[in-house]
């Protein structure tokens, strides 16, 4: 699925002002309970940046990545300059974001996004990227979903999306199967919410 740089810009007005995602306030709250103060987090496919803000309003240094420019502005134009201090912008796919160490992933819808031939790797580097009891966090599209037709969307099977999480410690794994509202329209919807923490390498399993 390839949308324009102005149906992206609408869709992404659209979500200003949304609240952050629950999985999101799930995942942070497994880092308010192991008493770990915020770290560098990334949002990838921040959109409007709702879920930036909250990791923001949190105290997290966060790394928003976009591949549309006006996303970042929409951002920009939502967030005080305090808030500011701790934001730094990537305007670029994020199969090309060079991942600095950090101990949270975030990516709400959008890794479904990622070109298949790229997925590999780029999963690879951002588990790499995660310090020992980090998490990575977001959605990925089964293959019942409206968009599994489109020859530029990453569709995993339900097995596939465990078996990439083989090394890590799954603490949340929601299917969601069924239709929802998506784009002005009905859009028959699977997904699976996932949230993995990175083990020491002695417990990985």
């Amino acid at each position: 699925m390839s949308g324009s740089p102005i149906e992206w810009t609408d869709f992404q007005k659209a979500t200003i002002g949304r609240p952050p995602r629950e999985l999101l306030r799930r995942t942070l709250g497994c880092f308010d309970i192991e008493k770990t103060p915020p770290g560098i987090a990334i949002d990838l496919g921040c959109g409007s940046g709702a879920d930036t803000i909250e990791l923001l309003r949190r105290g997290w240094e966060v790394h928003a990545v976009d591949s549309q420019p006006g996303s970042l502005e929409l951002l920009t134009k939502t967030i005080s300059p305090e808030m500011g201090q701790k934001l730094h912008f990537h305007a670029q796919r994020f199969e090309d974001f060079i991942f600095p160490e950090c101990s949270l992933i975030w990516s709400s819808y959008s890794l479904p996004f990622c070109l298949s031939a790229n997925w590999p790797t780029l999963w690879q580097r951002a588990i790499q990227s995660l310090t020992v009891g980090g998490r990575i966090a977001g959605d990925l599209f089964g293959p019942k979903h409206a968009f599994a037709i489109e020859p530029d969307i990453l569709i995993l099977t339900e097995e596939e999306v465990r078996k990439a999480m083989a090394t890590l410690v799954v603490e949340a794994f929601d299917i969601e199967d069924g239709h929802r509202p998506s784009g002005g329209e009905i859009t028959r919807w699977h997904a699976f919410g996932f949230a993995a923490r990175k083990p020491k390498p002695e417990s990985a399993v």
